[in-house]
């Protein structure tokens, strides 16, 4: 490795650097880039920057049991780098979407208690304690910005969020419970119109929340668990997504859908509508009409119905019944006819096979219950001959 080659990689780095300083973002994602950027340079050891080269530092870091959010972050600021120095740079990565921890609202009544329950030397701080906590659960402020948020932000009822993340600013409302300790903290501190509301880091902030939390034997809240506490409240109280976008400042409405997942009561919902439109069984109408099937060659006016529900009971479902005729000799079923004189004497006192009723299955009504089969009876004809 020659030193110009060591030299045009240094060079590299501090255009990128120059051009990164030039852009409009946050303070903090410059400072992270600078950070990650750095550690890929001491990774490349003076080499010149490479697609291979940045897969294997992308690969060095997950062996190091990075995690998989930490990767794509380091990813996302050695992209534009190699980018800028005409070295196109695509990895697809697996990320992961794991749901928001729950937390309920007794778990933050038990918390204030703690709080308003110290007795210590620096019981003085209760007040302040109990205000931040407050702040983070009923705001959904992320911790940046609640650290930069000053006196003066703090007008006609709402919350004004200048440059937030992305640079966005947005307006919050403030809830009733936050009126009064915010006037009461401002009464005894006294912080000027453009000071701070509160004069600490973003990290003396984390350890305050965190130290609580532990305490109230709850060790997964955060402050950003303060801010999903604030979102699944007003999805759970049935807030419009659109409205808690807003409210969170996010940039996609997918993002603040996912608290749609911590909280499913919009599911339950719709699975009732199942139960609503399932209806209920009902017992069987006492008086139930024959049913009457529309044979075009049959005279409805002459047919003859029997019940046969006590002779015979129905086929399984799903059968193919076949047209029955009953025996003429059971007196059960049909009588003989005589039929109208012709004036012929070997005319037939009765009336032929032929004439006989045809059984067919009756169908089932409302409740389920097979009503047995009915006798179709065939018109009467005037006499044999004219039914030959």
């Amino acid at each position: 490795m020659t030193i110009e080659t060591q030299a045009t990689t240094i060079a590299q780095f501090a255009s990128y650097l120059d051009e990164l300083s030039l852009k409009d973002i946050t303070p903090l994602y410059r400072r992270q880039s600078i950070q990650r950027l750095q550690a890929f340079r001491a990774f490349l050891e003076g080499q010149p920057p490479s697609v291979y080269l940045g897969k294997r530092f992308l690969a060095m870091l997950r062996d190091r049991g990075y995690k998989p959010t930490a990767v794509q972050a380091y990813y996302f600021a050695i992209k534009p780098f190699l980018e800028f120095i005409h070295i196109p740079f695509k990895v697809r990565l697996r990320r992961e979407h794991p749901l928001p921890a729950y937390h309920s609202l007794d778990q933050l009544n038990t918390i204030l208690a703690i709080i308003a329950g110290r007795t210590d030397r620096w019981a003085k701080l209760k007040q302040r304690d109990t205000l931040i906590i407050l702040l983070l659960a009923f705001t959904g402020l992320r911790i940046s910005e609640l650290a930069n948020l000053r006196l003066c932000d703090i007008s006609d009822g709402f919350i004004y969020v200048r440059r937030g993340k992305g640079a966005k600013d947005r307006a919050i409302p403030l809830a009733r419970r936050l009126v009064k300790p915010l006037r009461s903290y401002i009464r005894n501190h006294g912080p000027g119109p453009s000071d701070k509301l509160f004069a600490i880091k973003n990290k003396e902030l984390y350890s305050i929340v965190k130290k609580y939390a532990l305490a109230a034997g709850i060790d997964d809240l955060s402050p950003h668990a303060l801010r999903h506490f604030f979102a699944t409240t007003l999805v759970e109280r049935g807030a419009n997504i659109r409205a808690v976008q807003e409210l969170l400042g996010h940039a996609r409405i997918q993002t603040t859908a996912i608290y749609l997942d911590v909280v499913p009561q919009h599911l339950k919902s719709s699975i009732d509508l199942l139960d609503k439109n399932v209806s209920r069984s009902k017992s069987p109408s006492k008086s139930v009409t024959p049913y009457t099937y529309p044979w075009k060659h049959r005279s409805r006016s002459k047919s003859l119905s029997l019940s046969l529900s006590n002779e015979r009971k129905g086929a399984p479902c799903g059968s193919k019944l076949k047209r029955v005729r009953p025996s003429m000799q059971s007196s059960t079923l049909a009588q003989s006819r005589p039929l109208p004189s012709t004036g012929r004497a070997n005319e037939a006192s009765c009336a032929s096979p032929r004439d006989a009723p045809t059984a067919w299955p009756e169908p089932q009504n409302a409740g389920g219950i097979r009503l047995g089969y009915t006798l179709a009876g065939r018109p009467l004809t005037g006499s044999l001959e004219s039914s030959r």
